[in-house]
């Protein structure tokens, strides 16, 4: 099939929901023209015309905004099929605004986790498919990387701050760090550990495809939440990178990991119980190499080299359902 893919290329989660689905999608003999700025939002009557020609569905990622509403307005009315990725949950009055405006047209809205999902379809959703993040190429290339002592790590962005603070694992990490001579702590992203700086390393914001190797340099990593807005419904992903990786987690038991454990690599943790989890995984390396195979194993389906057909299908919908809307009309 041939694609029009509007997204905004310099948000991180079009890594997950745009950019690598629809490479593998090329890889399978779609052709894929995409429109990566906002701007690119307000198409001219005659670069509309193009579209509606050349291209039998539009792919919409993440946009909200009243530009996009009225591009998919205008595509739909001409017939065409558009599946609109979102994956946040709507919680801001302005934000609902927009998900109305672009629920009530869109064909197909796919997001990342039954959920979420589900309470699209609360709000008046009509077809909405879950479709995973998973794993990308970039984690499937990084070698293991070499380094002396153990390292705990973790990828967080700045809305995860809240919690590293809420759990209070500064104070856990400080006192691990004092039983444990070798261990180093790294992170990725714009948050702020606060460790000593002799045993604390932050990579700070990398390009996404630098993300595999960071990871491939932890031996332990962390994936806590605490319960607040937002948290809940959160996509699984880290846990997939880290485990493709051969990196052994400790999650919360809450939200997008309560359904996974030991056979996907890692270990879930109550809120009391971090250092526990902790200082006893880096106790075990038994346990670390069990947890690490297992993980691979567990991650190797996770990949979008398997799973690129969920996109394919759930496009091929958007299609269909508007040759219903036609005929209909006709």
């Amino acid at each position: 099939m041939n694609i029009a893919a509007f997204f905004w290329g310099a948000h991180p989660s079009s890594n997950y929901r745009a950019i690598h689905p629809l490479t593998e999608l090329t890889r399978r003999g779609h052709l894929v023209a995409t429109y990566t700025e906002p701007e690119q939002l307000n198409l001219s009557d005659e670069d509309l015309d193009v579209i509606l020609e050349d291209f039998d569905v539009a792919f919409v990622g993440r946009y909200i905004e009243p530009e996009a509403v009225a591009l998919v307005r205008r595509l739909t009315a001409a017939g065409m099929g558009v599946l609109w990725d979102y994956d946040d949950d709507v919680v801001r009055p302005e934000r609902r605004a927009g998900f109305d405006g672009m629920a009530e047209v869109v064909d197909v809205i796919t997001t990342t986790n039954d959920q979420l999902a589900e309470r699209y379809r609360e709000y008046g959703a009509r077809t909405v498919l879950t479709i995973p993040n998973f794993v990308t190429r970039p984690s499937l290339m990084a070698p293991r990387r070499k380094h002396d002592g153990t390292v705990v790590g973790y990828i967080g962005w700045v809305d995860h701050q809240d919690d590293w603070d809420g759990l209070g694992l500064q104070q856990i990490t400080e006192e691990l760090l004092e039983i444990h001579p070798d261990l180093r702590v790294e992170s990725v992203g714009p948050i702020d550990l606060r460790l000593p700086a002799e045993r604390y390393h932050s990579y700070g914001i990398l390009q996404f495809d630098q993300l595999p190797q960071a990871i491939a340099g932890f031996d332990v990593a962390l994936a806590p939440l605490i319960d607040k807005p937002g948290n809940a419904t959160r996509s699984d992903i880290k846990l997939k990178e880290y485990a493709i990786a051969g990196v052994p987690w400790l999650a919360s038991d809450y939200g997008p990991y309560v359904d996974y454990g030991e056979d996907q690599g890692g270990r879930l943790v109550q809120d009391d119980g971090w250092f526990d989890a902790l200082h006893g995984l880096l106790c075990d390396g038994k346990a670390q190499r069990k947890l690490s195979k297992r993980g691979q194993k567990w991650a190797k389906d996770q990949t979008l080299e398997r799973n690129a057909p969920l996109w394919a299908d759930a496009l091929q919908q958007a299609i269909e359902l508007a040759e219903e809307r036609s005929g209909a009309r006709a």
